[in-house]
């Protein structure tokens, strides 16, 4: 895989931490099924096209995503959102960390683990 392709996958974090934290939402208010399934399958495909960066940067985040699945599959929704949770927590860490890519804000100012955008553009 060349650079430009991690850039491109790296550019990615921020659309899978945005999924995390809206089916954490979703679950939290208790929507339907149909829209946790919906959510899962799209998370499911970022999750997917980025699996080989996540495993280089942070494996712990595929280890909660796939406890994640396998907690939807058996109907454990208070597991899977502590999932979700934990790997939204990890990928932050890594968006933080400034391992992102450039035009991906690094600073912490102002920020909420539920939109990751700065409080003032909420």
């Amino acid at each position: 895989m060349n650079r430009l392709d991690n850039k491109s996958k790296l550019e990615g974090f921020p659309l899978l931490h945005k999924q995390l934290q809206e089916l954490v939402v979703v679950l939290t208010v208790a929507s339907g099924p149909a829209d946790v399934r919906r959510l899962m399958r799209r998370l499911a495909g970022t999750a997917i096209s980025l699996e080989q960066l996540l495993a280089a940067e942070d494996p712990v985040i595929l280890h909660y995503l796939r406890a994640a699945f396998t907690h939807a599959a058996q109907g454990r929704i208070d597991d899977l959102r502590s999932d979700l949770l934990d790997a939204s927590r990890h990928l932050f860490a890594v968006l933080k960390a400034g391992q992102a890519p450039d035009g991906v804000r690094k600073g912490s100012e102002g920020v909420t683990i539920l939109d990751g955008l700065p409080v003032s553009h909420r």
